[in-house]
């Protein structure tokens, strides 16, 4: 299995689901004219953002949430467009879990954890 994510220098868990876009940014003054021609000012190109699901018990999740808990994190990724590692500062957008497994063992409770890591 291949490694996707690396939060700071440590390997992720690999994500069940791993989505990859890559944006523009246009500044406020871009938009339509009256005659719908499109008037663009991009201000950035490539902006990376991820999509990412993973399945993990109750530890694994805490160091995930512990690895993004700052405003911004370093994020190494396998960039499918380059086909190779990259490496951006990223923050994490919402984050999202649903519990599949409940066990009275806490470390055997299985946990779908989603969260977007978008690039500063």
């Amino acid at each position: 299995m291949q490694n996707l994510i690396y939060i700071g220098g440590v390997l992720m868990p690999s994500p069940r689901t791993y989505a990859v876009t890559v944006s523009d940014l246009d500044s406020a003054d871009s938009g339509r004219g009256e005659t719908g021609i499109m008037y663009r000012n991009r201000i950035r190109a490539n902006v990376y953002k991820i999509q990412a699901t993973f399945r993990v018990t109750r530890a694994e999740l805490n160091n995930i949430v512990d690895a993004i808990k700052e405003a911004s994190f370093s994020v190494r990724f396998s960039d499918p467009y380059t086909q190779s590692l990259k490496t951006c500062t990223m923050y994490a957008g919402d984050r999202h879990s649903t519990m599949l497994l409940n066990s009275d063992n806490a470390n055997e409770t299985l946990w779908d954890f989603s969260v977007n890591f978008i690039e500063m």
